[in-house]
């Protein structure tokens, strides 16, 4: 025998409508800010990461904490957009974060008016609250072993190829223990890398490379994991040898190496010249003794 209950009349309530609506709209806003801050951090990791911190201090570029309380709206999209055109015409804060961290340039960057606000309201969130950005993929795939180090220089100095086929690191940058000449010299030198950056920091710079010429020799041709784990395991080796050699930023150092070779270069071109310059004159020489002795 089916026995039917009535249904309770504060079901059928006005009342009972608007709780279920706010408990839906409630439940939605905060699903739609969870999805908004995971968009904005991963947005952050991949454009920004590489050369600006939130809450972490200084790198490359200036911390960000804070920046949206001294700074509009409007100022920050258009520095965003077209850093270098606003320091051409002599904005002067502009001009001041130019000179402050000269002499890194911030690129101007491709992003739509939602990516902007995405990334400033992560920045004013965090800032709010007083946390530090940390990259939600910035780890490692597994742990370090001995044999990463000798795999990473392999990768560093191109004896490996990268499994994307980018170029390998020794084209731009030089590392201790990279061979007789270190490396190019178009990028920093590498050896105090992991000094230089935190850990998260690192690992995200090398899955995520944003700097100018970085983004466009890699663009399409990422690192993979195994590659990341192996090449910080280098950086990791080389900064726990070299802690004490590390140099302050924007003080030039002097490449022992490329001054050797620079003095046995002048050497032999000196010897040659003179080798040049006595066979010049030989034909000259015999000549006149020739015409000294004629009767």
């Amino acid at each position: 025998m089916l026995i039917l209950f009535p249904t309770p009349l504060w079901l059928n309530s006005a009342t009972f409508k608007r709780i279920a609506a706010a408990s839906i709209l409630f439940v939605t806003t905060v699903g739609a800010q969870a999805q908004s801050a995971a968009d904005g951090s991963a947005l952050f990791s991949s454009k920004c990461y590489s050369c600006h911190n939130i809450g972490g201090g200084d790198k490359q570029g200036p911390d960000l904490q804070g920046v949206t309380t001294h700074r509009t709206k409007d100022w920050l999209h258009e520095f965003i957009l077209r850093p270098a055109a606003m320091n051409s015409r002599g904005d002067a804060a502009a001009r001041e974060l130019f000179r402050r961290f000269s002499p890194q340039v911030m690129p101007d960057q491709v992003l739509t008016q939602a990516e902007m606000n995405l990334l400033l309201t992560l920045i004013e969130e965090l800032s709010r609250s007083g946390k530090m950005f940390i990259p939600e993929g910035a780890r490692l795939s597994r742990e370090i072993v001995p044999s990463d180090v000798n795999a990473g220089l392999a990768l560093f100095t191109g004896r490996a190829s990268l499994s994307a086929g980018g170029t390998s690191c020794m084209s731009c940058h030089g590392i201790s223990g990279a061979g007789v000449f270190g490396g190019g010299t178009l990028g920093p030198d590498l050896t105090a890398a992991n000094v230089r950056y935190r850990d998260p920091e690192l690992i995200a710079i090398l899955q995520n490379p944003n700097f100018p010429t970085m983004n466009s020799v890699f663009n399409g041709r990422p690192l993979n994991d195994e590659e990341i784990v192996q090449l910080f395991a280098l950086f990791q080796s080389a900064r726990q040898g070299t802690v004490a050699s590390q140099t302050q930023t924007g003080v030039a150092r002097i490449e022992p190496r490329f001054l050797l070779t620079g003095v046995i270069g002048l050497v032999l071109a000196l010897v040659g010249m003179n080798l040049i310059w006595r066979k010049r004159l030989r034909g000259v020489r015999e000549e006149l003794v020739r015409r000294s002795n004629a009767p």
